[in-house]
């Protein structure tokens, strides 16, 4: 057996371990696509070239990489790790590697004394100047010169994914039940057609890092009943898509017509089999305490609060010491927050859309808004935030985001 082939054999196990852990099984897939579509040997023993694997694992065991979490294998040499999520402290951050995750070539991020690069590498650093800056395209910005590719991975099972809505409307042309998964233009054009039936283009999807997820509910009776993505998570190598199909008559006075409600959202492509599950929730009632763009909790957070001096202090923080600390009895409530940290401009918003008890946890829905291609924001620094009070749970709280662009 050759030393490529042993080495193969090896990643294959290490992927199929992954697999056998929950989340990982895109691990193995990547390592036969791309050992036997794309020419790239994986794993050669101390030969320089990374083992996928291993980055996979770094990446899925990170603890604040809920907003974004990419790897890029950069001519079969170096790995790019870009990473961010919702934490107090290093709450982004992009690490440049060679042939093993230990092998740190340049880092930059969030520190607690404020964002710093450093390459050990003097040689490496305009390179990797060029990815930090152009992190948004799929080649890095490095041109043809580099060969760059993305290696695609899901978190950890039970883990929740993030989702962006590309559209949502309560009319269609599709008129039967439907849930799709779209990963490539030409499937997107054809259902945005069959979908629309008029000549306003699709929107834009980048293939290369997303793939489409859609619930289309056909015909209905009312203009009342709505349907929706709640949430986007992993379990046992599969992406799950939990949706609802709510009725809110008793809440809104709608037109007696005959409606199409529609979801399609944007998650990170993935090869793993994508399950659909129509939810059945408890849902909460929650009031809201207070929401804006001006909190002083100027780092990223989701937080539960169950008793008064932690409420206290956390209101100080985000409202100043001078306001009054709103009363909540901790006996019967408790309090969720979601603070974005700072943002670069007044496009940005957060807002708790819903909490439902499900599977034994207490989910809770927040949907962030960015500005879209073209948007025209206000250039200031902001701190959105959003609290919220709740019947005192127990259980698990977990959160889910959604993103919608500003048009």
């Amino acid at each position: 057996m050759s030393m490529v082939v042993r080495t193969l054999a090896m990643a294959l196990v290490a992927g199929a371990t992954l697999a056998a852990c929950g989340g990982g099984g895109d691990g193995a897939t990547v390592a036969t696509n791309r050992t036997a579509g794309q020419g790239i040997t994986l794993g050669e023993p101390n030969g320089g070239v990374p083992v996928v694997s291993e980055y996979i694992k770094l990446a899925q065991d990170a603890a604040c990489a809920s907003t974004r979490n990419n790897l890029y294998l950069v001519d079969n040499k170096y790995v790019l790790w870009d990473r961010a999520g919702q934490c107090a402290d290093n709450a982004y951050g992009q690490t440049l590697m060679g042939p093993t995750p230990e092998a740190v070539l340049c880092q930059s991020g969030d520190t607690i004394a404020g964002p710093r690069t450093s390459c050990t590498d003097a040689n490496l650093r305009s390179l990797f100047d060029t990815m930090l800056k152009n992190l948004d395209k799929a080649d890095l910005g490095l041109g043809a010169g580099h060969k760059v590719e993305r290696v695609p991975f899901l978190p950890t099972s039970g883990a929740p994914v993030a989702f962006t809505t590309v559209v949502g409307e309560g009319f269609s042309n599709i008129t039967a039940p439907r849930q799709v998964v779209v990963k490539d233009g030409a499937a997107w054009a054809a259902l945005w057609a069959e979908h629309s039936k008029t000549r306003i283009a699709a929107p834009e999807v980048d293939f290369s890092r997303q793939m489409l997820v859609g619930v289309f509910a056909g015909d209905v009776d009312s203009g009342c009943k709505t349907v929706s993505v709640l949430h986007v998570g992993t379990r046992d190598g599969r992406m799950v898509v939990e949706y609802e199909e709510r009725d809110i008559t008793p809440v809104a006075i709608c037109l007696p017509v005959v409606s199409q409600p529609m979801q399609v959202v944007a998650v990170p492509r993935s090869d793993v089999p994508v399950e659909f599950v129509k939810a059945a929730s408890d849902w909460t009632s929650f009031q809201s305490i207070d929401s804006g763009t001006r909190s002083g909790v100027q780092t990223p957070r989701k937080l539960v609060v169950r008793d008064p001096a932690a409420w206290a202090a956390l209101w100080r923080e985000h409202a100043g010491g001078d306001a009054p600390v709103p009363k909540i009895d901790f006996g019967r409530q408790m309090v969720i927050g979601v603070f974005l940290g700072a943002q670069p401009s007044g496009c940005y918003a957060t807002g708790i859309e819903s909490v439902r008890h499900a599977d034994g946890k207490l989910k809770v829905r927040h949907v962030d808004t960015q500005p879209g291609p073209g948007v025209f924001c206000t250039m200031a620094i902001t701190y959105p935030a959003h609290l919220v009070v709740v019947d005192r749970s127990e259980v698990p709280v977990e959160f889910s985001q959604e993103i919608r662009l500003l048009k």
